[in-house]
């Protein structure tokens, strides 16, 4: 007899005689009791940390709300009495465990409106606390910032979550772009670009094409009889002086290789004297992109210098630069 048959009739066999498993008999898994040992306090904002804020930078006080609960078996057994500080050591901690650099949202800008609270017993949570922030007193604009709040029971046997004892909140001024609308381009004009191509023809291709409110129409540096060397650049006069804060660039209504990716703003009062502003980031599409700039600067004058773009190309272009 071989061995598989061997096999399969010592099978038989067993299952003849009932020793099989039965798939109906109950097994008695065991069962740790819960005990007042699985008790611990723990904020409930630190579950989602960092918990992150945007607030608009204006002069208005807005409120986060925070607080501590109970977890674990049932209620709370006792009042509880706690304790809310803003830890300055665990948010450095934080940025050197994430390798993040965050500020300290700055004593001015800030108020914790109650820096106690009793956990009643019985229930499950504290009454929703405030922590108060006006961005206007401090804080820069689109910088974030870090704040830790701490809770520690001042008399009571129930322990702390210690992963959860301290909620992380990265706050940030920022403006909303409706707030802001766009200049009027009737009055402005071209100072200058480092090339333009009249052989666009119909697709316009000199540096007026970019502010005649016509998407179908573009800038594009020279190619015809050869490429000049990068870096490309337009520069624009918006007639009278004016808070920039912000502009907005349209690319050109195609797949074509060649559209800004990384480009510096600069400014000017006089056309001679350029202060660099910073560099914004185009995304390679053929919508109306707008950012804020780094800071808000009074200047008449805008230059773009394209520092890159995508594909790589000896040619850059643009259909619409607005301003506001």
């Amino acid at each position: 007899m071989n061995t598989t048959y061997r096999s399969m009739t010592w099978l038989a066999a067993i299952l003849a005689t009932g020793a099989g498993i039965s798939g109906c008999k109950k097994v008695a898994i065991p069962r740790e009791e819960l005990t007042d040992s699985f008790n611990r306090i723990y904020i409930a904002a630190a579950a989602r940390n960092p918990n992150i804020t945007t607030l608009k930078m204006v002069d208005s006080t807005y409120t986060i709300t925070y607080g501590a609960t109970f977890g674990g078996y049932g209620t709370a057994p006792e009042d509880i009495e706690l304790q809310f500080t803003v830890d300055q050591q665990r948010a450095e901690a934080y940025n050197k465990n994430n390798g993040t650099s965050y500020p300290l949202l700055p004593a001015s800008a800030y108020q914790l409106k109650q820096s106690t609270a009793v956990l009643t017993k019985g229930t499950l949570s504290t009454a929703p606390l405030v922590l108060a922030i006006n961005p206007t007193k401090g804080l820069d604009l689109f910088k974030e910032y870090i704040i830790a709040v701490t809770v520690t029971p001042t008399k009571s046997q129930v322990p702390v979550s210690e992963s959860l004892r301290t909620a992380y909140f990265i706050v940030k001024g920022s403006l909303d772009f409706a707030d802001f609308p766009e200049f009027d381009r009737s009055n402005w004009s071209i100072l200058g670009v480092s090339s333009e191509e009249p052989e666009e023809k119909s697709n316009g291709g000199l540096g007026i094409h970019a502010i005649d409110n016509n998407a179908a129409t573009f800038w594009h540096t020279k190619w015809n009889g050869g490429y000049p060397p990068p870096p490309h650049w337009i520069a624009v006069d918006m007639g009278s002086s004016k808070m920039l804060r912000g502009l907005s660039f349209t690319g050109r209504q195609s797949t074509n290789n060649g559209k800004p990716n990384v480009v510096l703003v600069e400014v000017s009062t006089n056309a001679t004297d350029w202060l660099a502003l910073g560099t914004l980031q185009l995304q390679n599409n053929n919508t109306t992109q707008k950012f804020f700039l780094p800071s808000f600067q009074q200047a008449r004058y805008v230059r773009i210098m394209v520092l890159s773009n995508y594909g790589n190309t000896e040619f850059t272009h643009l259909a619409e630069l607005k301003a506001f």
